[in-house]
């Protein structure tokens, strides 16, 4: 007797392909996750117009749920902002959104002294100007080069502020 978990992953709104779904494939076989893998079927909606998102299916069978959701979360994305897990149990009716990238892109602070910025600075300045990484930037970076280059700017600015004054 089967058990069987179907999941729609959508991710990446407006772009030509993910070369993050074979990486996930790969995580799920290695892991055993219930034997599933996704496969992309935006080419197959119906229409004049293309969808403007990409759009994969998968089932799975005796598959720990919290495993997918888990798989899907911890994997790679370019634009994690845009992807969206929905799951529908073989019991279910309908099918419940069970991970929100966007829900994950808060700010964060990160209190840092001013020499540990620098330390970063150093390195990220390294990685945009000195090391040339034959064509992986992206993909050893998690971010374009244009990217990385504007958020060095942006942390080199906040080293030229001054230093707040410590409260009495």
């Amino acid at each position: 007797m089967s058990r069987v978990t179907n999941a729609i992953l959508i991710a990446h709104v407006g772009r030509e392909s993910d070369d993050e779904i074979p990486s996930l494939n790969e995580f799920l076989r290695t892991h055993q996750i219930g034997g599933g893998e996704f496969k992309e079927v935006s080419d197959h909606a119906g229409g004049y117009r293309h969808l403007e998102c990409r759009v994969y299916l998968s089932a799975f069978n005796h598959a720990d749920t919290n495993a997918i959701v888990d798989a899907v979360r911890r994997s790679y994305w370019r634009d994690k902002q845009t992807l969206q897990l929905f799951i529908k149990e073989q019991e279910d009716e309908l099918f419940t959104q069970r991970y929100c990238g966007a829900d994950e892109s808060v700010a964060l602070r990160v209190p840092l002294k001013p020499e540990e910025l620098r330390i970063i600075c150093n390195a990220l300045n390294e990685v945009c100007h000195g090391i040339d990484l034959r064509g992986e930037f992206e993909t050893r970076m998690g971010a374009s080069l244009d990217e990385s280059r504007q958020l060095l700017d942006d942390l080199l600015e906040i080293l030229k502020r001054p230093a707040p004054e410590d409260p009495i």
